[in-house]
């Protein structure tokens, strides 16, 4: 299909006067500093540090066009939601009943099949009325501590159904003229587990859109209703150009990719995921059919792996152009209703992050069959996220609950150009690991490690970013939820690049911060594994191994373990994906990266083929000639690359 937009608007720009194309690139920027304005003052007066330090929050504007609503800028937050927040904006709009709406009435949801993620995810939405009539909709978003149901935080692992999940709200009036609906913020403060932290954050989200709306205004007042419908309009027709043009690099042909992920906590069986991108000219169909069914556990998502793969395609074809709704005008998405993808209701679909950091990667294996070298390594596809809550037993906040979030963080895939990025989210959030200063102050936990783990980044003639080690301890009884994925096979490289390490977890009974062995990670004496691949030793394998053999879970996706104090409990994320053959990285490179921790020697002369001849020293002429064996035995099928792994593990 070729584009009938090379940006009409901008066609007819040019035809026309300079000035009104200054004031079009005005506005269409202007806009996008509002949504910046309503994201910052989101963050600077959040409560919950998911919002205020892990910044798992965004803005958008939304307009009213002939296509419906469309989004027209936003602000970088965690850019999911950004991806999704177009549609949730037409549930609602579509649903309301605008006979009746005032000015300062502002609207919650969070229903995932009215196009929320999972209910964790509020949404506020405020309409400014012009002349009367709602022309432009001001949205913001978060995830919440808790809202409600079996665990704080909204990651009900175990879990079937949404009648066992958080608070779902079908679109509620929460502000009327400015003012708060009684009734609704009873019923939302009286069945969370931390009340006060919530109502910061709703009215922190009813705030930011306060001021984008008083920053709107000044922007129409200055120019005029229509003049900035036009420019917004403009924007997004710049932004659609942008990814077609990014698109119709990419050869045409269809690119199927597959991955599973692990179980679905509830079950032992796996949920095959398949994703086939069919490219013709400008345009890109995005088709999930072969994708298993949607599972018991809480992994499936209601529809929006509808929008997410478009996040995906939009870092490789178009990373620099806006997003808006022009982003989403060249991709359409086929789902399979009834599968992992598109559950139906009254299914679970609080756990999204494992399908969803999933299909990004998906989209980076099917996107490179197309590039060819330009190919780059899958991230760590799984956030290994622990959710934590309790009753504070500090003085001075002795019965006081409490709850938090801790992301350890994970690596980005090599590419063409070089390493991957180390100690970072999924690329799905755009989000932070927490700031542990926070995590001590405001709940009585202990951030005794969270640092680069060596070892877990794929190898690779460009290798994958490192994960990270994280362990924890606790001063209170504390209930913790692990969500993760990627226990069973590490995420996967590219061109002849190796596999990230696994997902690890393990729990410590008897932590000591004063010594020496309880902050070695390689010290396995005094830790119980939780969940992973190990032999019969206890030793972490990820090839050859079996999952599960001697540890407590048979899952990554728990729910309800209590950490008493003076325990710990520790996981270790892979890293992402190498790019390449790790048998022509550079000696130098090999060398740099176990001077600096980032691989061990052991690992190194075993995935890298280098023999050294002290620890500061590689022997060329004998690393030449051992690689040359290892590529012989590769062509013989008796060596293949090493999943990331440290080798000097001591459990005994």
């Amino acid at each position: 299909m070729t584009s009938t937009i090379e940006s009409a608007g901008a066609r007819n720009v040019a035809e026309g006067d300079a000035q009104h194309l200054i004031d079009l690139e005005t506005i269409r920027y202007g806009l996008i500093e509002v949504a910046r304005d309503m994201h910052q003052a989101l963050m600077r007066s959040a409560f919950s540090p998911i919002v205020r330090d892990i910044n798992d929050c965004t803005a958008a504007i939304h307009m009213r066009t002939e296509n419906g609503w469309e989004m027209v800028a936003s602000w970088e937050g965690c850019m999911q939601h950004a991806f999704t927040s177009q549609h949730i904006c037409n549930f609602t709009m579509n649903e309301w009943d605008e006979e009746h709406l005032d000015d300062g009435d502002v609207i919650l949801v969070n229903d995932p099949w009215r196009g929320a993620i999972h209910c964790a995810d509020i949404n506020i939405l405020r309409p400014v009325r012009i002349n009367g009539r709602a022309e432009f909709v001001l949205h913001s978003t978060s995830h919440v501590v808790d809202l409600g149901g079996p665990i704080p935080g909204g990651f009900a692992n175990g879990v079937q159904t949404a009648f066992e999940e958080q608070l779902r709200f079908p679109p509620t009036l929460l502000y009327a003229n400015d003012r708060p609906v009684k009734s609704a913020f009873n019923y939302l403060l009286e069945n969370v587990r931390v009340p006060a932290s919530v109502l910061g954050d709703v009215r922190a989200l009813n705030g930011c859109l306060v001021i984008g709306e008083r920053r709107l205004r000044e922007l129409i007042g200055k120019y005029d209703p229509e003049l900035v419908h036009k420019g917004a309009v403009y924007g997004i027709e710049m932004t659609e150009a942008a990814m077609r043009a990014g698109i119709r690099e990419i050869p045409d042909g269809d690119y199927t990719a597959e991955d599973v992920i692990d179980e679905d906590g509830v079950t032992d069986e796996s949920v095959p995921l398949v994703m086939t991108l069919k490219k013709r000219g400008d345009s890109i169909e995005v088709d999930y059919s072969g994708t298993g069914r949607q599972p018991l556990g809480n992994v499936g998502t209601a529809w929006c792996e509808a929008t997410r793969c478009i996040e995906g395609i939009k870092f490789i074809v178009d990373p620099t152009s806006a997003v808006n709704s022009g982003t989403l005008r060249p991709i359409e998405s086929i789902l399979p209703p009834g599968s992992a993808v598109c559950s139906l209701p009254p299914s679970s679909v609080s756990n999204h992050v494992d399908i969803g950091g999933r299909i990004v990667n998906l989209v980076a294996q099917a996107m490179g069959k197309a590039m060819g070298d330009k190919a780059i390594g899958c991230d760590s596809g799984t956030l290994g996220m622990l959710t934590l809550g309790g009753v504070d037993d500090r003085p001075g906040h002795v019965g006081n609950p409490w709850a938090s979030f801790a992301l350890a963080g994970g690596g980005w895939g090599a590419t063409w150009k070089g390493d991957g990025l180390t100690f970072c989210t999924l690329a799905i959030g755009n989000c932070r690991t927490s700031v542990q200063e926070h995590v001590e102050r405001e709940s009585p936990l202990v951030v005794v490690q969270h640092e680069i783990m060596p070892d877990s980044g794929g190898a690779g003639q460009h290798r994958g970013g490192n994960g990270a080690v994280y362990t924890i301890t606790a001063l209170s009884e504390t209930a913790i939820t692990v969500t993760g994925d990627r226990t069973r096979i590490g995420t996967p490289g590219t061109k002849g690049g190796g596999r990230g390490m696994p997902f690890y977890g393990w729990l410590i009974p008897d932590f000591d911060a004063k010594d020496p062995a309880s902050l070695d990670v390689f010290d396995l004496r005094a830790a119980e594994p939780l969940f992973g691949m190990f032999d019969d030793k206890g030793v972490p394998t990820p090839d050859g191994g079996t999952f599960g053999l001697g540890t407590k879970y048979a899952s990554a996706k728990v729910s309800g373990i209590v950490l008493k104090p003076g325990q710990a409990i520790r996981v270790i994320i892979g890293g992402g994906g190498g790019w390449g053959d790790p048998l022509a990285r550079p000696t130098a490179d090999v060398l740099d990266d176990v001077l600096d921790a980032m691989h061990t020697r052991g690992y190194s002369e075993k995935a890298y083929g280098v023999v050294f001849s002290d620890d500061t020293t590689i022997d060329e002429a004998a690393t030449q000639a051992r690689r040359a064996e290892l590529a012989a035995a590769r062509e013989a099928g008796q060596w293949s690359v090493p999943t990331a792994c440290a080798l000097e593990w001591r459990t005994a």
